[in-house]
This record gives structure tokens, sequence and C-alpha cells, in this order.
């Protein structure tokens, strides 16, 4: 697993929860660094670190059992009241809207006979809220559907 201690990471380093932002004691340098992705990694010693991970271990004084998720979509937000922990489920569901997305409303989309389809995903099976004709009519369905089927993780954009 992780080869640092809780007090190691507090003499190397400063998390300010405020900003989200590490920096390193000996000399002030701002650590992290995008990723593809753009989540921020940082590297203390010899190890690389996801920065949204290791605030949580800052923080916490534990590493997460399971997933950090950034409540506000942005992967470089490690501002603390922005992270929380959460199953790979729980974070999937608030991605926001895929860019292939051509109704431009996250659950919707035309089907074939010239409707608005509704379809949330949870637990790997599609729930369907129905076909309407006004897509202002689906995007309610489908807000109304993920907020009761993904509760605090609902993203609706």
């Amino acid at each position: 697993m992780r080869q640092i201690t809780h007090e190691q990471l507090l003499t190397l380093a400063h998390y300010d929860p405020e900003t989200g932002i590490f920096t390193r004691l000996a000399d002030g340098y701002v650590m992290g660094k995008p990723d593809r992705k753009g989540y921020l990694l940082t590297w203390l010693k010899d190890w690389r670190f996801r920065s949204h991970r290791l605030a949580w271990f800052y923080m916490t004084g534990t590493w997460p059992t399971q997933e950090i998720d950034h409540i506000n979509g942005n992967t470089s937000d490690n501002r603390w009241i922005n992270l929380r922990e959460c199953s790979h489920q729980q974070n999937n569901h608030n991605q926001p809207i895929r860019r292939n997305n051509k109704s431009g409303v996250k659950g919707v989309h035309l089907n074939r006979r010239g409707k608005w389809q509704v379809q949330v995903c949870l637990n790997y099976k599609i729930h369907h809220g129905g076909a309407y004709e006004r897509l202002e009519d689906a995007e309610r369905v489908a807000r109304d559907l993920r907020e009761r089927l993904h509760g605090e993780f609902a993203n609706h954009g």
C-alpha cells in the first residue's frame, strides 16, 4: 500500500483546506501537476499521489477506503468542502453530461418514434422514465428520476 505515514506527510507538506493547495514545507513550492484527466498529482519523496486522496489522508489521518468524489465535478478543485468519500457507483452518478449527448439533457435521447426518451441507470439497470413530445417534460422527469435514484450524488449537467 502507501509507504508514507501521516506523521511523515505533516513534516513534508502543508495542505490548505480552504484552497485545496499543497505546498512543500522545505521551500514553499506549490505542489500538484495535472494528469491527462485533470486530476492533480503530487510527488513526495519517491511516491506519487493523487492530490485529492492525499488531502483526505492529510485531513483525516487515514487513507480513503473507497473513491474520493469532487462534488462540483472539477477534478483539480481539491478544497476540503469539495471532497467526499464514496463508492465507485456514487462517483459515476456525479458525472457531467457526456460530450456525445445530442439532446443537451442528461439521460434524455430522441427515440425512433421522434419522442424524447428518459433513461437513468442505477446498479447497471436502466430505469425508464417514459417518452415525451416536449424536451422540457423529459428533462423534468429525468431530473426527478436522477434525484430519486442517485440522491445526493445526482448530477444534472
